[in-house]
């Protein structure tokens, strides 16, 4: 789907193009299907997909059967500790790019399937279906940004890891409340534009997934249509028109293609080096998946924009490594995952 002239232009003389409706707004923290096992019968679980792996990595790797999404084994910057380093890729469960089958999940044996994202009938209905056929029960989460807390809190009761969880809701609620109070400040009135693809055309319309954690902190989403969520493609026309206060990016290759083609010097953002440079994980900040990690991608564009939080970035990601990833951040590491323009 991409953004045409005629679409831009009519949404404009209409008032299409306005702010959307929470992608969330009204969905259920958890849904269970089948039986769900006592905390202590719980030994193996399955991740459905990307979301959850990196939920599952923080609340209880130790249950872990492996990695939906994921193959750790080659990252060398020694993020997570061994033991998840050593944690198989077994393929994804569920969604479009579907690769772990039936018969390789039986292998698995898991006493639970934990799945964190959208809650909508296409995914609970999939859920149902694999439950059904398989017996294993399911655990869907609401896996809204605003929710990542209550996250925590439901796989620490069904795992019987509060102890753990209860340090990760905390933290993970405490970014989300200073998010939202900035939201409520003038320094939040800017507009922004995700960069994402080779040439930084593709972004995610308002009330997406992959445009949460800026929309969070209350900045505005160029890009918007009424009623349209999710990716699109946009032209370098649209931006002009736009002119963004604020880009984001989190590629090298995308960052390199803002500067460089001449058509984006007409973009005042890119002119004068507005642009946040999210990089140097082995996933994104900002979405790439819609996890947990987007947590972090969130402070860290909020110390961008706010002196007070710049000040105690550092202690605030090494609080999340050693709560989230298991592992001291070090201060050299720290310097090269903040080192932007």
């Amino acid at each position: 789907m991409s953004i045409t002239r005629r679409v831009l232009l009519q949404g404009l003389a209409t008032g299409a193009l306005c702010r959307a409706a929470p992608l969330f707004a009204s969905a259920p923290a958890r849904q269970v299907i089948n039986t769900l096992p006592a905390p202590q019968s719980i030994h193996r679980v399955v991740s459905a997909g990307a979301p959850a792996d990196l939920l599952m990595l923080a609340a209880a790797p130790e249950k872990l059967s492996g990695l939906s999404s994921f193959d750790f084994s080659r990252e060398a910057s020694g993020l997570f500790p061994e033991v998840i380093r050593q944690l198989p890729e077994y393929g994804r469960l569920v969604g479009g790019g579907r690769t772990l089958s039936l018969e390789k999940l039986l292998s698995l044996q898991p006493d639970l399937i934990i799945d964190c994202g959208s809650t909508d009938e296409t995914w609970r209905s999939q859920a149902k279906r694999i439950a059904s056929q398989t017996k294993i029960p399911w655990v869907l989460l609401n896996g809204e940004l605003a929710q990542s807390a209550q996250q925590f809190t439901a796989v620490g009761e069904i795992l019987g890891v509060e102890k753990r969880t209860q340090k990760q809701a905390e933290l993970a609620q405490h970014f989300i409340s200073e998010a939202q109070a900035f939201s409520r400040t003038a320094a939040a009135h800017l507009r922004f534009y995700a960069a994402r693809g080779p040439r930084g055309l593709e972004t995610g319309l308002q009330g997406s997934l992959h445009t949460e954690a800026a929309e969070l902190l209350g900045l505005e989403n160029v890009a918007r249509i009424a009623g349209r969520s999710g990716l699109t493609q946009v032209s370098i026309e649209n931006l002009l028109l736009w002119q963004p206060d604020i880009i984001l990016v989190q590629d090298k290759t995308t960052l390199a293609s803002l500067l460089k083609d001449p058509a984006w010097q007409g973009v005042s953002a890119v002119a004068h080096r507005r642009i946040l440079l999210l990089d140097g994980l082995p996933f994104g900040w900002l979405d790439a998946p819609p996890g947990i990690n987007r947590l972090l991608g969130m402070r860290r564009l909020q110390a961008w924009l706010d002196p007070a939080v710049a000040t105690q970035l550092q202690a605030d990601m090494q609080h999340y490594s050693r709560l989230f990833w298991h592992r001291e951040l070090s201060e050299k590491r720290y310097k090269t995952l903040v080192d932007d323009l």
